[in-house]
């Protein structure tokens, strides 16, 4: 061996018995751990803000395609990588608001004020939250000026403000809102989705039918939108297309209880009763106080000739929903089939005094898209809900009638009543306060 390359093997082995005389002493452990600290504190300087702006622009993606649900779990995440992001803040404080949680909403809003969020957006929530809970008269002078200023977020905009408008039963506001929307964003589906919505809120299905299905072709993914479709598909008695739709919503979403429901109310059609039996035993495992459900399993067990069986789920319904006439029925007949003639002649008759007033409902609720400024027309229709229909929706009508007229006397005792027995005593005492002081108008 050459002396150069012996110098050069025996300089090697002397660096090679100092690294491992230093490792084994453990002195460079100190200076690696002070590398890795801070390598951590640079990554999570640049790092945490790169996933913030991450998390939010997926928010966003998903508030665009209407998913809030998933939108406020990517924020919630987002929130913890940093409590004071105002912009975080505001897009949560839309996703809530999209979904009607109000109380939260504000008290996310009045946080993003607190840290000095931007005013404007701030006030905008604020403002369509009011839309949307259908205090429209709050905020309508907003709307035109609101609407020039969004640029690309108009559909937000015009969603609150026509679900105010239906809150309200101002359908020609809510239509001429609808039109300027789909003319601003022909691709936008959620017109088509609205429109279906409030027809089928009108009993008008065939309608309603094509809107959803329209929709539904340019955004298959909407499980929700597909259900209402299937719904007013049994509706009108178009059972394998309803259970067709309803086969994709299990497919979609295979907890919700509602589609087990309807998929036993399509083999109950069918008279398939122990299919339908099924469906419903589904149904009630993933919602055991399904009221809907209590009912068709009074009804297929009445149907499979066991009405003793059926009548305490037909009495729970009666006793919270006296109003529903497929309930009455139901409970009329078991109490006859029990031999119990006295006890099922008020809910018989009561059904039979009913079917021609709700006929009158469906034909006056026609009639009312046509005449949006008809205050009359709208408080004859909340006074045969106060009678044979829900609760909630007799009010709105009776709400809407006081739109057109404030001083309408009988909507306000109306109203009173309802506020008195949910409970709501300022309420009911404003509303009786009203009509005691209102002149009715000629």
């Amino acid at each position: 061996m050459s002396r150069s390359l012996r110098a050069t093997w025996n300089r090697w082995r002397r660096h090679a018995r100092r690294a491992r005389r230093y490792a084994l002493s453990g002195r460079w452990l100190m200076p690696m751990l002070i590398v890795l600290i801070v390598i951590a504190a640079v990554g999570a300087t640049f790092w945490d803000p790169i996933e913030i702006r991450a998390r939010q622009w997926r928010a966003r993606r998903w508030l665009q395609q209407r998913d809030d649900v998933r939108a406020v779990h990517e924020l919630r995440a987002t929130l913890r990588k940093d409590l004071e992001n105002t912009d975080t803040l505001l897009l949560l404080a839309r996703a809530h608001r999209r979904l009607g949680a109000f109380t939260r909403t504000a008290g996310i809003l009045d946080r993003a004020q607190a840290l000095g969020g931007n005013k404007a957006s701030i006030e905008r929530e604020r403002r369509l939250a009011l839309a949307q809970a259908g205090q429209i008269r709050d905020v309508e002078p907003f709307l035109a000026d609101m609407l020039i200023a969004s640029g690309d977020e108009d559909p937000d905009i015009c969603h609150a403000f026509v679900q105010g408008y239906f809150a309200n039963l101002r359908f020609d506001m809510a239509v001429r809102l609808l039109d300027a929307w789909q003319q601003s964003f022909p691709n936008d589906v959620e017109p088509h989705f609205l429109r279906a919505y409030m027809w089928q809120s009108m009993n008008q299905e065939e309608q309603a039918i094509t809107l959803y299905q329209e929709g539904l072709a340019k955004a298959p993914g909407r499980t929700a939108m597909r259900h209402r479709l299937a719904k007013a598909l049994l509706n009108t008695n178009r059972l394998d297309e309803a259970e067709r739709e309803l086969r994709v919503c299990v497919e979609q979403a295979p907890d919700d209880a509602d589609v087990h429901y309807w998929l036993a109310r399509c083999a109950f059609a069918r008279n398939a009763l122990d299919a339908a039996a099924r469906h419903l035993t589904a149904a009630m495992e993933r919602q055991s106080d399904h009221l809907d459900a209590r009912l068709l399993r009074g009804q297929i067990l009445l149907a499979q000739g066991q009405p003793d069986k059926a009548l305490p789920d037909l009495q729970q319904v009666v006793a919270r929903h006296p109003y529903d006439t497929f309930a009455r029925e139901a409970l009329g007949r078991t109490l006859r089939g029990l031999g119990r003639h006295d006890e099922a002649k008020p809910h018989l008759d009561f059904v039979a005094e009913a079917q021609p007033n709700l006929d009158r409902l469906n034909r006056l609720l026609r009639e009312s898209i046509n005449k949006p400024r008809d205050a009359e027309l709208r408080y004859e229709i909340g006074t045969i809900l106060v009678r044979y229909g829900p609760p909630e929706d007799a009010a709105k009508w009776m709400q809407a009638v006081l739109e057109l007229e404030p001083d309408h006397r009988e909507a306000h005792r109306a109203l009173a009543a309802y506020f008195e027995s949910t409970g709501h005593a300022a309420k009911a005492f404003f509303h009786r306060a009203r009509a005691d002081a209102a002149t009715r108008l000629p």
